[in-house]
């Protein structure tokens, strides 16, 4: 049952039912859901799976919960505040907690991770359709011009709805666009519904088709492996989401020195850089620090260095960013200390090292039995997603977005899993824990600064 509701839930941030079928808005189909998902979640917790209760990511998304709580009322000044705070974080908080206990063996993590990838297909597949026969253009293209859905001039029925004003939360994203672009970009539905974060899907989805990889099985590893990833790829190109590109880079780089040795992965990331560059991969999108969309990126950064030193500990707020600036943050680190302060950042800090870390370990499990070679796997493909995953973010404001959450809960599945196949697993002490997140958190807050300086320079 958990793990039904569970796919049923991942489908719905993938496609909203209003967006196919505008007469169920009012029923919020997706609310209802994920307050069942909590629902079901805690019940599974307390009666079923008690073992969560024993992982460090599970007590730092409590945390991290309370910390944006609080900063939200000491932003607004208002003892409400918790009602919209709570209501905006629940979705990913249910995201998180239903993979955690719905996920708990590794044939579901398989189905999981296929069922991300297939979904990720289809919507490639649908802007494919759009951007190249016309097909259902309104709802699968982008015009970076008007900030709203990409009009088919073909089409008259359609055309007669291109004065519909864009949505509501177009403002809150970062579009990513260039003044003066006419570029058409894909788009997804429902959490995927902006071309920045179709990418950012598509690109956590790259490395989770590769565990259907296996030796020597050349036509399954074509067709489930090989012709996915390419169709992926190209829907990425299609998005001319530059974070997203280099997030593959990254990916592919790191894939890469596992057979050829990290020097030469680096110097393979700079061949593909300069390849990207001469097949102009960004479409004409500008790659330069002094472009207008750079410079507002920038400007947006400092500011939320700014934010972090008036307010150090709980931030300005959670979701209260953009009453300080009039842009959004572009990174999801800068995002999460300026709004969530030195305390929320840490939680959130926590959960994403500390994962990584596990899953390190993971990946160099002793012995060469079927069972550990498949959590090797299983290991390998989950932090690639997450590291990728964070690459692109880097460069867009997504730090609560369900979609981190539910990668971060199938990783943390996927050490439970480990953990039930009596495998060891990093259990870090809280002196240890501390420090390394201490240690990251602290690096990451002055590489900003840095970046700043250097680009000011």
């Amino acid at each position: 049952m958990p793990f039904f509701i569970f796919l049923i839930y991942v489908a719905l941030i993938y496609v909203y039912p209003a967006e196919i079928f505008p007469a169920l808005a009012p029923y919020r189909i997706t609310l209802g859901v994920g307050i069942a998902a909590l629902g079901v979640s805690a019940l599974w917790i307390a009666f079923k799976r008690s073992a969560v209760l024993s992982t460090v990511q599970f007590w730092f998304l409590l945390a991290l919960m309370c910390s944006l709580v609080l900063s939200r009322i000491l932003g607004e000044r208002w003892l409400g505040a918790v009602v919209p705070a709570v209501t905006q974080f629940a979705p990913s908080a249910a995201m998180f907690l239903l993979a955690i206990c719905a996920v708990d063996s590794v044939r579901k993590i398989r189905i999981a991770a296929a069922f991300i990838g297939l979904m990720s297909l289809v919507l490639v597949v649908q802007g494919v359709a759009a951007y190249h026969f016309g097909y259902n253009t309104r709802m699968f293209l982008f015009d970076p011009v008007t900030r709203a859905e990409y009009v088919a001039t073909a089409d008259p029925s359609e055309t007669a709805q291109s004065d519909e004003p864009a949505d509501a939360d177009e403002s809150e994203f970062d579009s990513d666009i260039d003044p003066g672009s006419t570029l058409v970009r894909i788009r997804g539905l429902g959490l995927l519904h902006d071309p920045n974060d179709l990418a950012l899907g598509l690109v956590m989805a790259l490395p989770l088709l590769g565990i259907a990889w296996r030796k020597r099985e050349h036509s399954r590893n074509f067709f489930l492996v090989l012709l996915p990833c390419v169709a992926l790829i190209y829907g990425l190109f299609l998005t001319r989401s530059r974070g997203g590109v280099l997030a593959v880079a990254v990916t592919l780089c790191l894939v890469a020195s596992r057979r050829v040795g990290r020097a030469a992965a680096v110097v393979l990331l700079a061949l593909m850089f300069a390849g990207g560059l001469a097949a102009d991969f960004a479409s004409g999108r500008q790659l330069s620090l002094a472009d207008d969309s750079a410079t507002g990126r920038v400007e947006a950064w400092s500011e939320g260095l700014q934010m972090l030193k008036s307010e150090p500990l709980l931030g300005v707020g959670y979701g209260q960013f953009l009453d300080h600036h009039t842009l959004t943050a572009h990174n999801s680190f800068v995002l999460c200390f300026a709004e969530a302060g030195l305390i929320g950042y840490f939680f959130w800090l926590g959960i994403i090292v500390v994962t990584v870390i596990q899953l390190q370990g993971l990946k160099h499990l002793g012995g060469d039995d079927p069972p550990k070679r498949e959590l090797q796997q299983l290991a390998r493909a989950f932090q690639l997603a997450l590291i990728a995953f964070m690459t692109a973010a880097f460069f867009l404001s997504r730090s609560f977005i369900p979609m981190l959450y539910l990668l971060t809960g199938l990783c943390v599945a996927l050490v439970l899993i480990a953990r039930d196949a009596k495998q060891p697993v990093w259990s870090p002490s809280i002196p240890q824990i501390g420090t390394v997140i201490l240690t990251c958190e602290v690096v990451s807050i002055l590489f900003m600064y840095a970046l700043l300086k250097v680009y000011r320079a």
